[in-house]
Formats: C-alpha cells, structure tokens, sequence
C-alpha cells in the first residue's frame, strides 16, 4: 500500500499541488523503520522525536 495507489477518491484527492511527483517524494524515503536514522543533510541538532498517538501531534 502506499500513497499513490490510495489517494484517489480519498479526502487529500485534490489537496495537493498537481505539480507534486509522489512517485520521487516517496523514493527519497527509506523504509518506516529507518525513518528516524540521521540523515547527512539534517541540521546537526536535529533529532526526530516518535510520536505514540495522534494526540502528541496537537501540541
């Protein structure tokens, strides 16, 4: 499963710029598991933080 074959017909059909390759955006990421290793171009503070639930994110 992945973005492309889910958007259509979902609520973000149409959100998006029609310019946006998610075909590319989508090769630039790893697998979900090596989401959160260090990336070279990352600012050198950075550290991503995992969130356990949706509610984390109304902050």
């Amino acid at each position: 499963m992945d973005f492309n074959s889910t958007v259509k017909g979902s609520a973000l059909e149409g959100f998006y710029p029609a310019g946006w390759d998610f075909e590319k955006i989508d090769a630039c990421i790893g697998t979900p598991e090596s989401i959160t290793e260090h990336q070279s171009h990352w600012n050198d503070g950075f550290t991503p933080i995992k969130c356990d639930n949706l509610g984390e994110f109304e902050v």
